[in-house]
Formats: structure tokens, C-alpha cells, sequence
């Protein structure tokens, strides 16, 4: 896995559905997986195909992408006169109804911030995301407004995930790392406390789970168990984690059980060689190129406390097991030879040394040969005719050696 691959589609994942994290990386999983800092991505439009024609979504926030600011005016300057809007209880704050190639700047002004994204034009098919980030408060100054709802005392309640939850899968070397980035919502104007905490059982499959830093300290990993306690402050708590699933073959399944309801179905997938995704949950899917990688892009429609996710991947490239049964094998041949020979008495002569010590120097140069173009077959450097031929050239040639050792011992 690679830091390069991991940023882009994790910064997909944070401007599509909004859910982010501090610059940091995720305990326990393949080291590189690095979450990208929320100030790099601010002011960036990026454009996106599950909004409207002639969208725009603005998401203001203070320091991390959990911070949401919500009923903050934002206003979007270049068309035929300036628009404003206020960001809901997600910090978003939507413009509709735009003409394609209009040529607009998202801004805002935030505690005495005054932030600004990149000029952008607004594109015939799909809609763009922006976010505007704000320094993060000074410790011990909570953001205006947090403070009151924090003395709330917390009541029974029913959270859900919000819209901007959504699975993206990275691919590795030999797994599939699984990126859960969820948002948990708490629609009500005081703090909610569930009557259990919430619990994410994890695939059977999955290996080296880890919280991603910037997800909440409510959420605690415990083997293959992500526990959230309560209680949920008002708006959105976010719940990041990770984990691995080991590819042994070109098809893997995925299947995770959801503990609450989730307003909207949404996966993304680095796109590898043929990998494919499919779902019954999937009700709409494409293909979106971005900064050099392709992604895999579904969404469908949302699902109930208890339902599963259910994903199969195919296409998914995985190394054969029989090169190494055969370096295996080999390597018993020569052990078992040198044993046999070792158990013989008698001192050989001069002449018969030497010719030995050649048949194994030459035995060894090519099985060196041997496991040298089985490992380009793998990495597919090498031509698969001069493959095959090449290997069959070099198996009749240590069949040839192994004959010769043989009729050297027994002489």
C-alpha cells in the first residue's frame, strides 16, 4: 500500500461525504496508510457525479472535517449576482440550480477567518464539493455555541449513520484494506444517549484492525469489535477505522453487519487491473478517474439497524501457490541428496570431488534461473511463451543434473 494511493482516495471519501480526519495513520494497518490533513484539502472544489446538475455543496468546518460549523452563511460569488446560504447541522451549505460553465468562488468569513476556495466552473454533468476549513480554536476555547449544548444533560435516543458515511477499499500487495469512515448523527438540539453502546462486528476475514486518528475517543477497537459509547452530542460524531482483508484468491467477500441505521449505501474502491464490485445494495455505479488512479464509485439506497453489507470483489490479482510448492520441492530434493549423500562411507576420489562440486555448482545456477523467472512471471515482466519454454528448458536441465549426481554417487 502506498501513502500516494491511500491520500487520494481517502480525500475522495472526505469530499464526497464530507467525513475526515487530522493528518495520521491507522493503528495497526499496513504502515502507509496515511489519513490526508483537512487545511491541504480547503478550498479545493472537486467535482462529483451523485449531485444534481448545477450543485454545489460548501461544508465549513474548524480544523478537522469532524468539526462541523453549522448556520454559518457562505456565499458563492461570480455568476449573475452573488448567492448566499447557511450550512445545516452537517456544515453544509448547498447552491442549486447553476448554469453549466459559470465561473463561481465559494467564501466565507469565520472567526475572523476569512476563507476562500479556488475559482471553479461549474460542470454540465454532476455537481461539485468544496470544503472551507478554519484554524482549529485555541485550547480551552471551545467553539462558540458547543458549550451550551455540552451542558445539556444527555436524553434516550436513537442515532443513525448520516449520508456521509461510506466504506472505500484500497488495494495491497495481498489485501484489501477496508477504510470505514462513519459519520453518527444525533438530529435533536441536546445530547443522545442509546440504550447499549454501538458495536461494529468486524468480517471474520479481517486482520490488524485499527482506529484512524481524528475519529472519536468515544470509539475503542478490540480485536475484530469497534465499540461507541455514548452519549452522541448534537450533530455529528465521527467514527473512523480500518482493517485488512487477505486476498488468497481473485474473489473475496465482504460482510459487515450494521448496529444502526444507515441514511445511504455509498463504497469506493481503487480500481486495479480488472477488479470488479458488485452488490445487491449497489443501485448505481461508475467509474471516476482522479489525479492519475480510478475509482469505483456505487451508492444505493439506505439500510436498517441489523441489515449486513454484502460486497464480492473479483478480478482481484493474487499470487499462485504452485511456484512456491515447487521451490518447495526442489529444496527437499536437495536436502534429501545431500542427507543420502552425507550417509555414504568411504572417501571418494579426487576426480569424482571435483566432477560433484561442478554438478552442484551448475544444479545451483539453476535453480537460481528457475526461481528468478518464476518470480518475473508473477510480477508479468517476463513474456508468458518465453516463460513456458524457458522453465521447461531449465526443469529437463536440473532432471539432467540431479540423473548425473545420482550416477556420480553411485559410482
Amino acid at each position: 500500500m502506498t501513502i500516494r494511493r491511500v491520500a487520494v482516495i481517502v480525500a475522495l471519501a472526505f469530499f464526497i461525504g464530507g467525513v475526515g480526519a487530522r493528518h495520521g495513520r491507522a493503528q495497526q494497518l499496513p504502515p502507509g496508510a496515511q489519513m490526508p490533513d483537512a487545511k491541504r484539502m480547503s478550498g479545493i472544489p472537486l467535482p462529483v457525479p451523485d449531485l444534481a446538475p448545477g450543485t454545489v455543496t460548501v461544508r465549513v468546518v474548524r480544523g478537522a472535517m469532524a468539526n462541523v460549523v453549522a448556520d454559518q452563511p457562505v456565499e458563492l460569488s461570480g455568476g449573475p449576482s452573488p448567492m448566499i446560504a447557511r450550512t445545516n447541522e452537517s456544515g453544509r451549505a448547498e447552491f442549486s440550480g447553476l448554469r453549466a460553465g459559470t465561473t463561481v468562488k465559494a467564501s466565507t468569513t469565520i472567526d475572523g477567518q476569512h476563507l476562500e476556495s479556488q475559482e471553479f466552473t461549474v460542470p454540465a454533468a454532476g455537481g461539485i464539493r468544496v470544503a472551507l476549513v478554519a484554524s482549529a480554536p485555541q485550547a480551552g476555547q471551545p467553539p462558540a455555541g458547543d458549550q451550551p449544548s455540552a451542558q445539556r444533560p444527555a436524553k434516550p435516543g436513537v442515532v443513525v449513520l448520516g449520508e456521509g458515511s461510506r466504506l472505500v477499499v484500497e488495494m495491497g500487495n495481498e489485501a484489501l484494506s477496508v477504510f470505514n469512515l462513519f459519520e453518527i448523527v444525533n438530529g435533536s438540539q441536546d445530547p443522545v444517549q442509546t440504550g447499549t453502546p454501538i458495536v461494529f462486528e468486524l468480517p471474520t476475514a479481517a486482520v490488524g484492525a485499527g482506529a484512524l486518528e481524528g475519529s472519536s475517543p468515544q470509539a475503542t477497537v478490540a480485536g475484530k469489535r469497534v465499540t461507541v459509547a455514548g452519549p452522541f452530542a448534537p450533530g455529528s460524531t465521527i467514527v473512523q477505522f480500518g482493517y485488512s482483508l487477505p486476498i488468497k484468491t481473485g474473489t473475496l467477500k465482504l460482510d459487515q453487519k450494521l448496529p444502526i441505521a444507515l441514511d445511504q449505501f455509498s463504497v469506493m474502491a481503487q480500481k486495479v487491473g480488472s477488479l470488479r464490485v458488485e452488490s445487491a445494495q449497489i443501485s448505481e455505479q461508475r467509474e471516476m478517474p482522479l489525479r492519475g488512479e480510478t475509482l469505483i464509485v456505487g451508492k444505493g439506497p439506505g439500510l436498517r439497524a441489523g441489515d449486513t453489507i454484502s460486497l464480492t470483489f473479483s478480478g482481484l490479482p493474487h499470487a499462485p501457490t504452485w511456484p512456491r510448492n515447487t521451490a518447495l520441492a526442489l529444496a527437499l530434493v536437495i536436502l534429501a541428496g545431500g542427507l543420502w549423500g552425507s550417509m555414504r562411507t568411504g572417501a571418494p576420489a579426487a576426480e569424482h570431488v571435483e566432477r560433484r562440486r561442478r554438478l552442484e555448482a551448475r544444479r545451483d545456477r539453476l535453480f537460481t534461473e528457475l526461481a528468478s523467472i518464476e518470480e518475473q512471471h508473477h510480477e508479468r515482466t517476463i513474456d508468458p511463451e518465453r516463460y513456458a519454454a524457458r522453465r521447461r528448458e531449465l526443469v529437463s536441465a536440473l532432471e539432467r543434473v540431479y540423473a548425473e549426481m545420482d550416477e556420480e554417487a553411485a559410482a
